[in-house]
């Protein structure tokens, strides 16, 4: 039975995130580690069909506007910017097998020397509004996502814990008569909008893929409660 729930993110690390969090697609990662167990990192970053998506997130999901009933992530969040580092010590080219090259080059190519700029936001909490299976989707989330967003390797988005609220109302989508995720531009008429961008995205998680993409109407950028990113 689905239910009209809230999840909250508390932060232990700031968070680097290019777009804006959507939940679905981080449900549909905790579902495959799940099911692959340690063969999900000796993937080759493929994406799942459409037909693979609706059979794992539709048991989990309901769905409306032709997307999946999860918001974006919102949250008060200070913003800045970091570097992060990839140097190649030169200390160690005698443990290197160089053949001819004579020495290692930190140019190009696997040990080329990184100094790159990331911006990162720091979170007390990340909210989420959903309407889904909130027992199963509690058990995805708490066993197969420990962090959110981009270089966790290095530590960045690790979430402390989770906090799993049930509401009366649907807000996955729209709250107030505002965006809580975007949809298809299709469905603009049908809806009683007060702000909103447009913008082409993906309508079906990962939302960086290039396939199934369509013009969409998408949330302004807000960071106040129950507004979304």
């Amino acid at each position: 039975m689905f239910k009209n729930f809230k999840v909250i993110m508390h932060m232990k690390s700031p968070t680097a995130v290019m777009d804006n969090i959507i939940l679905d697609s981080i449900i549909s990662a905790a579902a495959c580690k799940e099911l692959l167990g340690d063969d999900y990192y000796a993937g080759n970053n493929e994406t799942g069909t459409k037909e693979m998506q609706d059979r794992v997130l539709g048991k989990l999901l309901d769905k409306k506007y032709d997307v999946y009933c999860t918001s974006y992530g919102f949250g008060d969040n200070k913003e800045f910017l970091v570097n992060w580092n990839k140097r190649w010590e030169s200390k160690y080219d005698n443990y290197v097998n160089l053949k001819n090259k004579g020495k290692v080059d930190i140019g190009a190519g696997y040990f080329k020397n990184y100094h790159m700029p990331l911006i990162v936001h720091s979170y007390k909490t990340i909210s989420f509004y959903v309407r889904g299976d909130l027992e199963k989707i509690k058990v995805l989330l708490e066993n197969y996502i420990n962090f959110v967003g981009k270089k966790s390797a290095q530590g960045y988005g690790e979430i402390s814990r989770y906090e799993f609220e049930e509401i009366e109302a649907d807000y996955s989508i729209i709250k107030q008569g505002k965006l809580m995720r975007h949809i298809p531009i299709k469905y603009k008429n049908e809806l009683n909008l007060l702000k909103y961008n447009i913008m082409e995205k993906s309508i079906i998680p990962p939302y960086w893929r290039n396939d199934y993409r369509e013009l969409c109407i998408v949330p302004q950028i807000l960071k106040q409660e129950g507004e979304a990113l």
